[in-house]
């Protein structure tokens, strides 16, 4: 990068990093639970372009370009070091196989629901099943450069789910005395349904701590699945863009950005123990931080008239997921107990 590009980009870069401080800062201090940082940050981008906060953007365009790229793609390898691949198999292989085929099945019907039916583009509706089936906006974030997905397809895609993921803290705790759920079969069903880490949390803790305890070993065996899910959606979107006539000699690296790859890498460190809890911990923390200066570049180029159009499809998507994470997870915890 020449001395002139750094200082093109450094405006924008600086104008990203500034409003990210300020979210951990007020996050931090007044203890935010119900919305999240990432969330938030691209609130603020798409607040700030589409409110006309700021008279001239252009001084700051080039920067946020850069960050809503190369930062991502940079945040992405960064969380391989937080993957614990051990960790898949260590609740039982009855309820890892519930959980596979929970995300199996919501991605599916994201693709039929969403993409064939409601004819939302294959890009979005792939990130509103990721999304759902795995671990909220960190989860959109990680495959968004992954598949090429444009801002405002991010922008839907978190905002719409995120929610939706919400209104589950108020009402899927009625499920308990409409079905007779026991605090085991609750957090079950919780940790399969609700979008978010943090909603997961919020909507178990409501029942009783061993819903809350079950929730989250659920929902973060599904988080660790993020790493194959970004292998897969690599190939099949590069595998649908490839010329039929390349050599099949060609190297599966070719297949691989260097994000992905770095994931990967670091996502084995970490499962051989080579790097540490504590230290995968704090890696992750940095690339938190990294996704919400992302987030708000992003949002500097949401145009909200294309989420508006988008929405009650993206949200019907989300609901047919939800519904069949829910059934899944009343059905399968009666054998699970």
């Amino acid at each position: 990068m020449s001395i002139k590009s750094i200082k093109q980009n450094l405006p924008g870069l600086f104008f990203c990093f500034s409003f990210a401080i300020i979210i951990l800062f007020v996050f931090h201090n007044f203890n935010i639970k119900l919305i999240d940082t990432l969330l938030t940050g691209l609130l603020v981008g798409i607040f700030i372009k589409n409110i006309n906060f700021l008279p001239d953007l252009s001084i700051i365009d080039k920067g946020a370009k850069f960050a809503g790229k190369h930062i991502l793609e940079f945040s992405v390898m960064l969380m391989g070091a937080s993957i614990f691949l051990p960790d898949l198999f260590e609740n039982g292989i009855e309820l890892f196989l519930v959980i596979v085929l929970g995300i199996i099945g919501s991605m599916i019907i994201s693709y039929v629901i969403g993409y064939r039916l409601l004819r939302l583009d294959k890009k979005l509706s792939t990130l509103v099943g990721v999304g759902n089936s795995i671990c909220g906006n960190s989860a959109v974030a990680v495959i968004a450069p992954v598949i090429g997905a444009s801002s405002n397809q991010i922008a839907s895609a978190i905002g719409i789910s995120a929610i939706l993921g919400a209104s589950q803290i108020i009402l899927l705790p009625l499920l308990v005395p409409a079905f007779g759920l026991g605090d085991y079969q609750y957090g079950v069903v919780a940790g399969l349904s609700v979008y978010a880490v943090a909603q997961v949390v919020a909507a178990s803790s409501i029942v009783s701590p061993i819903s809350a305890n079950v929730a989250t070993v659920v929902k973060l065996t599904r988080v660790i699945l993020l790493a194959p899910l970004v292998l897969f959606l690599r190939f099949f979107y590069k595998s649908e863009t490839s010329n039929n006539k390349t050599n099949i000699s060609e190297s599966i690296l070719k297949f691989l950005p260097w994000f992905v790859l770095g994931f990967i890498i670091l996502a084995i460190l970490r499962s051989t123990e080579i790097i540490d809890n504590q230290l995968g911990l704090n890696i992750r923390s940095v690339a938190k931080f990294l996704f919400i200066i992302s987030m708000i570049a992003i949002g500097l180029s949401v145009d909200l008239k294309e989420i508006i159009k988008v929405g009650p499809k993206v949200a019907l998507t989300i609901i047919f997921i939800i519904a069949f994470m829910i059934i899944l997870g009343i059905m399968s915890s009666n054998f699970l107990t």
